[in-house]
């Protein structure tokens, strides 16, 4: 099955191959008036054009050659740099897919998803009109710290990858269905610089990455989730990247920038893109 942009992009094309042979055949018609070139011909020859015997030709300046080779040569790299752009735009268009899938744009941050823990929640969606199979996620929480060194701000940015969400994979995500991201938000996080970093969402930071005991002037935080799967329809592979908000510090003034509570139950099948953000 061809998808709707097939057509537009192959008309545009046809439309270009058109428009270049047109103005070569205007072109060379008032570079040699002489010939008389027919348009038939100059489609049929695709510059490489076989002038007839009979044709008294009178390229007799240099001028008049050089504009007749410059014509026949600029349409030819100009054919060439059409084909080759709109070979890229079909290949970037039709073996990527164009995936309609949706995140929450602002997680929750809910005791209740699971009593036991508090538990950072985002909310998505295939709005794709096709299933999406073996999709599978992984999400690591960025921390990005301001220190003030000499006088100066020092920022940098660390990564902690986390394997304890849900779920990690789906096997069909069908159209319009919602679900759930579930992060724990009472963690310890470890990577080849730190062991044992906290992640609390909802209370003030004060451990730093660079150095213990030190707390960073600025701190920013985020869930980078990244999302890959293979499109039911075409049988291409897609990769999604999308970042969450966590919270953020400026000194001892904390703000946590996830919603407290829960999301709204919803229906096995949503009609809008905005009952993802509906909050209970």
């Amino acid at each position: 099955m061809f998808q709707r942009d097939f057509f537009k992009i192959t008309a545009l094309y046809t439309v270009g191959i058109l428009i270049t042979l047109s103005a070569c055949w205007l072109l060379l018609g008032l570079a040699l008036p002489d010939a008389k070139l027919d348009l038939l011909q100059t489609l049929t020859s695709v510059f490489g054009i076989n002038l007839p015997n009979d044709m008294p030709l009178n390229l007799d300046t240099e001028a008049r050659i050089a504009s007749v080779v410059a014509i026949i040569a600029v349409m030819s790299i100009g054919l060439v740099i059409l084909n080759v752009f709109f070979s890229a735009v079909i290949t970037a268009r039709f073996i990527r897919p164009r995936v309609d899938l949706i995140l929450s744009k602002r997680g929750v941050l809910s005791t209740l998803w699971n009593a036991a823990m508090p538990y950072v929640l985002v909310r998505m969606s295939n709005f794709y009109p096709a299933d999406l199979v073996d999709v599978t996620l992984a999400i690591a929480l960025t921390v990005e710290e301001t220190h003030i060194v000499d006088g100066k701000e020092d920022t940098f940015r660390t990564y902690f990858s986390i394997d304890q969400f849900t779920p990690q994979r789906i096997l069909v995500m069908e159209q319009r269905m919602p679900w759930s991201i579930a992060v724990p938000g009472d963690v310890l996080l470890a990577n080849s610089k730190t062991r044992n970093y906290p992640f609390r969402p909802g209370k003030a930071i004060v451990d730093s990455v660079a150095k213990e005991g030190v707390r960073p002037a600025r701190v920013r935080r985020c869930l980078q989730i990244l999302i890959q799967g293979t499109d039911a329809r075409s049988y291409s592979h897609f990769v999604i990247h999308k970042n969450i908000n966590v919270d953020e510090q400026d000194g001892m003034n904390y703000n946590l920038l996830l919603h407290k509570g829960i999301f709204k139950s919803l229906p096995m099948r949503i009609s809008e893109r905005t009952e993802l953000e509906q909050y209970a």
